[in-house]
């Protein structure tokens, strides 16, 4: 089969495009985390590719389907900066807000590439802590062995009547990495949980990534409002994998369901 993401490309670059699912405890794919780079090539040096071409990718593959399928992006965005925080995560990533949807291609120099849109509700962005972002955020950097990261959606934003050009970052959850070992480690434990309740007190809710023990995700599932990313649930995924997936019943993506068989096991370990 062919792997080759240029095809969903829609900058015509060589981006190698990966997939991996998120999931709810009971297995369900809540979106799809993009993860999507440019191959090496010997001319990156003379026109290097925008940060944003793993997203164009990404979402020109998924406007194949006749599905409303979210997906998240990670980006490090400069949150240091003095501009817009918004403007800096549009220009940085060649993209646009036109109302409540989010032009992905806005800034390719080419007139023969129709516009890439998408409902701006369909698209998470994994972004560094800032207060900018979150008046918690300073609580939450207090836990450095998880490695948090907010997530955030770019939404329409109006001052004195008028639309802002750029909308604003919102933040709607909270990223995390989990160590291995969590589900054995007593003092990870608390700290985790103190966290977890920081997050849903800022009603941020909150994705475990690195989940790559099977017997930490069995630990960690007893609480529902989570969602979890990792190997033990899922490997990235080729795009050519997704797409024969997809092509089955892209409709019902919601109920693929992760590998349950171990969980028994690994829960009563």
């Amino acid at each position: 089969m062919r792997d080759d993401a240029r095809y969903w490309s829609s900058a015509g670059k060589p981006v190698l495009l990966r997939f991996q699912p998120v999931f709810t405890a009971q297995g369900h794919v809540h979106e799809y985390a993009v993860l999507g780079r440019c191959r090496p090539s010997p001319w990156s040096s003379l026109a290097p590719p925008g940060l944003g071409a793993g997203l164009q990718a990404g979402v020109a593959f998924f406007q194949r389907f006749n599905a409303p399928i979210e997906l998240s992006f990670e980006h490090p965005l400069d949150v240091s900066a003095t501009t817009d925080l918004a403007e800096r995560l549009c220009t940085e990533l060649g993209i646009g807000l036109e109302g409540e949807r989010i032009w992905i291609n806005k800034q390719l120099q080419h007139e023969d590439i129709a516009p890439l849109m998408v409902a701006a509700r369909r698209v998470t962005f994994t972004l560094p802590l800032s207060d900018r972002l979150s008046d918690r955020a300073d609580v939450l950097a207090r836990y450095p062995e998880f490695q948090a990261r907010l997530r955030a959606r770019l939404t329409p934003e109006f001052k004195n009547g008028k639309a802002l050009e750029y909308g604003a970052l919102h933040a709607v959850g909270l990223h995390v990495q989990i160590p291995l070992g969590l589900s054995e480690n007593r003092s990870l434990q608390g700290r985790f949980f103190t966290l977890m309740e920081r997050a849903w007190n800022a009603r941020l809710q909150v994705v475990a990534s690195g989940v790559d023990d099977i017997r930490d995700f069995a630990w960690m599932r007893l609480h529902s409002d989570l969602l979890f990313r990792g190997h033990a649930l899922s490997a990235p995924l080729s795009a050519d994998c997704l797409d024969a997936w997809l092509q089955a019943d892209s409709g019902a993506w919601r109920s693929f369901n992760a590998c349950t068989t171990r969980f028994v096991s690994a829960e009563g370990a």
